[in-house]
């Protein structure tokens, strides 16, 4: 915890398919700061078995470098594959642990743009600079990171070394972008790199398991655009815009011995879809590979899976519904196992003519749809979890549907005692299924009105699932859920409301306000809180639903607090909020700033709060991601939030003497909020 550092440990669990004994067996450990661009970044990332069924191939993080390595489960030796200059992405290590190829992202040399930076000044106003242009002043400009700029490198690893075979220089979007659409502008940059930015984490290869050919993705040139616009699919709204147009790209086919590649199909690949897209899988026999595609032939269709035949190039749908995708071939190759939407599986069969009929065959208990899953054809194995339980390894049997825990990694949280936790509804007009996660104090007792707090969900949580909820799903940030149940607080974690047809419209926190007014009401009804002691706090673009509320609801907070967004107007060009606005909020705030561009966005509006004489405070993470991953960062986050809503609402302070300017601060705030006349509650 003092040095803000994490203990990861790769560990092997033997022999899934016995019932006894799961104690895995430590095979490295390494102690790991994070990376404040990637809150799931680790030390051991895509990690593969080879054929040897002892010998783990994965990407090794180190610092800013990422490497390949192959580590041997029995002497746990490790040999590194790779010594790049860049950040590897993916990698094919053969069978016998040797490497066949990588991709790797590096940044470019000092560019036009850069070196008129470091002159003697520029214009914010000038779009060739600031491509991301507000209709009033941003510190975006000034803050720009000029080195986000990667180039993606795809090398074949020879007898000579390492091999060039593609550089994303040689792609650039097949469109032009209209700036002056903010909705565009705003969506990404307009250099190519800059698009090849967002494509970094879909640096795939895929080996042929036969002939050592490879499928890469995305494989795009300057003199062979993609056309996207002509696609049905890509003129659709709710955010099929111009960057995502700009990412579509087709797969590559690459040629082993001579690194040439050429177009798999000469259609574009669409990289947003959470569900039903993913990377390419060859099929055992090597004559065919499965990808995600729309068809050249069939541009009004949506995109679908399927079967591209090698040697014809003949393209067979694979006949799947929406949401799903395949995962794996089943242990005897003659099917594929699929993978859907809200934690379900399936499968369909491959015949001598074609594929046949889909068939689900239903979801693993209790497995967290948000994990990724694993499987040798007969087992699968993912994660399991509950409100009450912590996540632990678990395998599924997709023959009788058998769940079996694998880990107890965290014994100590099956001790713990935790405030009740159960999905709620109620009533709302701006949501047919108004539902969230109601957290009761431990030690409840009917008929008592307690302190309520609210914590948004950013749309992180989704609308099914029952997530362990220590804190919040996939907010690791301030999201104190059980913490506030010991101390005797109401808890209430509402899914988001469907807001897609009304994002970045005025409706879009009138629909949030009545949402959040109708949850808070119904509690009141029911007696189970107090309506004077109520709080509120949001993540990312919740922190502006927080905004929204302090500035236009009824409801007379107590306290609340933004963590990393908010602080602007969003659905108007992400203006400061106005004088006139801010006179609304008597609600003493707390702002948490992850980095310093969050910090300029946050500081404008704490200034102008304490000019108008309304309590605020900033608590600044320099190093953090968005959504904080370092475990100081998370006791600190957590922590502070849990002080704010004690001082706020139940006028406790912590005794710690460690504490004791922040109390003193808090207190003259206090002070300025009695002066000012404007109570909460």
């Amino acid at each position: 915890m003092e040095e803000a550092i994490y203990e990861f440990h790769l560990k092997l669990f033997f022999d899934i398919d016995s019932s006894t004994n799961h104690i895995p067996n430590e095979i490295l450990s390494k102690d790991f700061t994070g990376d404040p661009d990637d809150q799931i970044a680790s030390p051991f990332g895509k990690v593969v078995f080879l054929a040897d069924n002892r010998t783990l191939a994965y990407l090794g993080r180190d610092g800013d470098e990422t490497q390949v390595y192959t580590v041997d489960t029995v002497s746990k030796k490790v040999n590194q594959l790779t010594h790049h200059p860049s950040l590897v992405r993916s990698f094919v290590v053969d069978p016998d642990g040797s490497l066949r190829a990588f991709a790797a992202v590096a940044v470019p040399e000092k560019n036009q743009r850069k070196s008129r930076l470091e002159g003697d000044g520029v214009f914010l106003w000038d779009s060739k600079l600031f491509p991301l242009q507000f209709g009033s002043f941003s510190p975006m400009p000034l803050l720009w990171q000029t080195e986000g700029h990667q180039i993606r490198q795809y090398f074949l690893n020879t007898a000579d070394g390492p091999k060039l075979f593609f550089d994303s220089r040689q792609s650039k979007p097949a469109e032009a972008v209209d700036l002056s659409d903010r909705k565009v502008a705003t969506s990404g940059g307009t250099e190519s790199w800059e698009d090849e930015a967002m494509l970094r984490g879909s640096s795939t290869l895929a080996e042929n398991p036969k002939d050592k050919s490879l499928v890469m993705f995305p494989y795009a040139l300057t003199n062979h655009p993609m056309h996207p616009e002509r696609y049905a699919y890509y003129n659709q709204p709710l955010n099929k815009n111009a960057f995502i147009r700009r990412l579509a790209a087709p797969y590559g086919l690459v040629n082993p011995n001579t690194g040439k590649v050429e177009v798999l199909i000469d259609a574009p690949h669409p990289v947003s879809e959470r569900y039903e897209g993913g990377d390419a899988l060859w099929g055992p026999d090597g004559k065919s590979v499965l990808i995600y595609t729309l068809l050249p032939d069939a541009p009004a269709d949506p995109p679908k899976w399927v079967e591209v035949d090698i040697a014809t190039r003949k393209a067979t749908p694979l006949g799947l519904p929406k949401d799903w995708h395949p995962i794996a071939w089943a242990a005897d190759g003659k099917s594929l196992i699929l993978s859907g939407k809200d934690g379900k599986f399936g499968n369909v069969p491959r015949t001598s003519s074609g594929w046949g009929k889909f068939v689900e065959t239903g979801a693993a208990k209790g497995f967290n749809k948000d994990w990724p899953v694993a499987t040798n054809g007969q087992k699968l194995v993912g994660v399991r979890d509950a409100s009450l339980s912590p996540p632990e390894l678990a395998t599924y049997e997709l023959n009788s549907g058998k769940v079996e825990d694998l880990s107890n990694f965290n014994p100590q949280l099956h001790q713990r005692k935790y405030g009740s936790v159960e999905l709620w509804h109620w009533p709302s007009t701006s949501q047919k299924d108004a539902a969230g996660f109601l957290i009761k104090p431990v030690g409840y007792k009917s008929g008592t009105r307690y302190p309520l707090v609210v914590l948004l969900d950013d749309n992180t949580m989704g609308r099914v699932g029952e997530p362990y909820l220590l804190d919040a799903s996939w907010q690791l940030s301030g999201h104190a859920i059980q913490m506030l149940a010991a101390q005797g607080y109401v808890v209430l974690y509402p899914r988001e409301p469907i807001l897609r047809d009304v994002v970045e419209t005025d409706a879009e926190g009138k629909r949030v306000r009545e949402y959040l007014e109708s949850a808070v009401a119904e509690l009141d009804k029911e007696g189970l809180i107090d309506p004077k002691r109520v709080g509120l706090s949001g993540w990312s673009r919740a922190g502006y639903y927080t905004d929204y509320m302090l500035i236009h609801s009824s409801i007379n907070f107590a306290a609340a607090s933004a963590i990393d967004g908010g602080g602007v107007e969003y659905n108007d060009g992400m203006r400061a909020f106005s004088d006139d606005e801010l006179k609304h909020i008597h609600t003493p705030k707390l702002l948490e700033a992850h980095g310093l561009t969050s910090l300029v966005w946050l500081a404008g509006m704490a200034d102008r709060m304490t000019s108008l004489g309304k309590p605020n405070d900033i608590l600044y993470f320099a190093t953090a991601s968005h959504s904080t991953t370092r475990p100081l960062h998370r006791l600190r986050s957590l922590g502070t939030h849990l002080d704010w809503w004690n001082f706020w609402l139940k006028g406790q302070e912590d005794p710690d003497p460690a504490k004791a300017d922040q109390y003193t601060h808090w207190r003259k705030l206090r002070e300025t909020q009695k002066s000012a006349g404007k109570l909460p509650g």
